[in-house]
């Protein structure tokens, strides 16, 4: 029996359920290099389509207020 799947039990332990599957993967989801590859695709698109400029300047604006309202409402 593989380590990464438990025993079949009736009730599961909350400290071991682990997020999106078996093999853990959502745990790493909230790793600091994302903000790095989300930065380097804005500054792609900013630089290689001048049309989309006031998009993503309004995206960043509204996505960011959104989050930040989402973020004190679920503290």
């Amino acid at each position: 029996m593989s380590p990464f799947i438990p025993a079949r039990r009736s009730e599961l332990n909350p400290l071991e359920v682990v997020p999106f599957g078996l093999g853990g993967a959502g745990v790493s989801t909230g790793h600091p290099v994302g903000l790095v590859v989300v930065f380097g695709v804005l500054a792609m698109g900013l630089m290689g389509i001048p049309e989309a400029r006031w998009f993503f300047a309004g995206a960043i604006v509204l996505g960011g207020t959104f989050g930040l309202l989402l973020w004190l409402r679920h503290r």
